[in-house]
């Protein structure tokens, strides 16, 4: 029997808050016809702010662990801040901050996930192989040698973190929006290993991938955010408590 105790129920979601994402749909329009950095933070502040009002919607567990992925989905703005508006060069300070400002993103996510996600090993085993190879063989090599050691980490740290996070979210079936946020997670990967390919490796011509597939991922986390949201049972966040016995 689940645990049933009493919460404040889900208040309903007014559909005019939906004109909230008219941000992010004019930020994307900016980007593809203006090319301007400038819409960058628009678009996922937009995406941020659609997410605040489905967290006013809800209460108790089920809005303490939403809020985890929604803070991790505002915290890619810091590393957007280091890594594109500053331009960072992977030689220096500012590229360091970009990865941790992401490597927050994906501790919060991981929050999320080790209480509520669950491992696949069909996922997880094979993503650690292949990116734990190509980490060793690729990459380990490729970065500057003024920063090589603190990259090395840095690095090592980030996939360690979304690898991990990518294999939980494929063990999460049962959560409401858990399709959307692993899809979003592993567009999101594979943008990653776009910027890895073309800024260490210097493989030509796939660094123009990144910015369709980074906004791609950034939409479907919210969208599995805000199913989280408005849609999860709280009942769910905590373990089946034993049944007790009624006497004859």
């Amino acid at each position: 029997m689940k645990n049933t105790s009493s919460e404040p129920a889900i208040r309903p979601f007014p559909k005019v808050w939906f004109l909230l994402l008219l941000i992010p749909a004019g930020a994307l329009l900016g980007l593809i016809f203006q090319g301007s950095n400038f819409f960058l933070p628009l678009f996922t502040l937009g995406l941020v702010a659609f997410g605040v009002v489905c967290l006013r919607q809800v209460s108790g567990r089920v809005k303490r662990w939403a809020l985890f992925l929604w803070l991790g989905l505002a915290l890619t703005l810091v590393g957007d801040f280091f890594l594109v508006f500053q331009d960072a060069p992977i030689a220096s300070l500012h590229f360091l901050l970009g990865v941790g400002g992401f490597s927050l993103a994906q501790i919060c996510w991981l929050v999320f996930f080790l209480r509520l996600g669950r491992f696949s090993r069909r996922v997880g085993i094979p993503l650690f192989l292949f990116y734990g190879a190509f980490y060793g063989f690729a990459l380990y090599s490729a970065f500057p040698a003024s920063h090589e050691n603190p990259l090395r980490v840095m690095i090592a740290l980030y996939m360690v973190l979304f690898c991990t996070n990518v294999s939980l979210a494929a063990g999460a079936r049962d959560l409401p929006g858990s399709r959307w946020l692993l899809m979003g997670l592993s567009i999101l990967l594979f943008s990653d290993t776009m910027i890895a390919l073309g800024r260490f490796i210097y493989v030509g011509q796939v660094l123009f991938l990144v910015g369709p597939t980074y906004l791609a991922s950034l939409t479907l986390i919210a969208v599995g955010a805000s199913r989280f949201t408005l849609k999860m049972d709280f009942s769910k966040t905590e373990d089946p408590l034993p049944q007790k016995e009624t006497e004859p």
